[in-house]
């Protein structure tokens, strides 16, 4: 049976009540705003303070690599958004193509780089730097988020529009100049930011795991092609993010048994 399409074009009220229930555990917590974050984090991050930036003294809830990257999806997100290409369906031109899967590689080189760096092993170059890991973060996740947001549209619109997520280097420039203002913000330690770039990260996060969710949902739901309107569009994507609070939440408990039972650190 297709989620929410066809005959039940409105939002399944299962969905909304699922998700109603965990803005209300989120809410009511007794915990502070960036704890609850940094639990929301937990089981995709380790969130080592060498590793991390502080802004006003207070760690943000993921490290500098893995903040870029979900930070660098959510940009490239808001860009087409922004720019009217939610329902582009069409990859980048080749040349394009290469570039961001060179942002992908450089963000898979530093990272290995600080590996071999962090267990005493042959390192290309020493030592890993937090900026590094934040700009090949941020070029990463926007080539990630260009790459496979045209591959939801083209299963979740019934029609499309025939055009790339990004078509020539100039248009690129937009999501490149998000990113630059992250980078900045993250970098300036002014407390004042703390809650924006870490709620920014965090939703970055949700959204980039919401997508693949959202993806497996419709072709799960037999759903393929079957919206016409946002609003028969939210119960596939509305599923994503339940999927991903679930998931989200999960990681962090495995995290927390590995840790207290079993001594193991995690993630790995």
């Amino acid at each position: 049976m297709a989620i929410g399409m066809g005959a039940r074009p409105g939002v399944q009220p299962l969905l909304l009540g699922l998700l109603a229930v965990g803005a209300l555990v989120f809410v009511l917590a007794p915990w502070s705003f960036l704890d609850k974050l940094e639990a929301l984090s937990a089981g995709v991050c380790r969130q080592r303070p060498d590793h991390s930036y502080f802004l006003g003294g207070a760690q943000l809830p993921l490290e500098a690599r893995m903040g870029g990257i979900f930070a660098g999806f959510l940009a490239a997100m808001v860009w087409l958004w922004g720019t009217g290409r939610e329902r582009a369906a069409l990859l980048p031109p080749r040349s394009l193509q290469a570039l961001l899967f060179a942002f992908i590689a450089w963000m898979c080189l530093d990272g290995t780089n600080a590996l071999l760096y962090d267990t005493g092993g042959p390192a290309l170059y020493h030592p890993p730097q937090n900026w590094l890991r934040l700009v090949t973060g941020l070029l990463c996740g926007v080539g990630l988020a260009l790459l496979a947001l045209p591959v939801l549209a083209s299963v979740l619109w019934r029609q499309t529009d025939a055009e790339p997520s990004v078509g020539s280097l100039a248009e690129l420039a937009g999501p490149l100049c998000i990113v630059a203002l992250v980078q900045a913000a993250t970098m300036s330690g002014l407390g004042w930011l703390l809650y924006p770039v870490a709620s920014f990260t965090v939703a970055g996060l949700i959204a980039s795991f919401a997508v693949g969710n959202a993806y497996a949902a419709v072709l799960i739901g037999r759903a393929e092609r079957g919206a016409n309107s946002w609003r028969q569009a939210l119960n596939p994507l509305l599923a994503g993010v339940l999927i991903t609070l679930v998931e989200l939440a999960a990681l962090a408990w495995l995290r927390y048994w590995s840790e207290t039972t079993l001594g193991i650190q995690w993630p790995v």
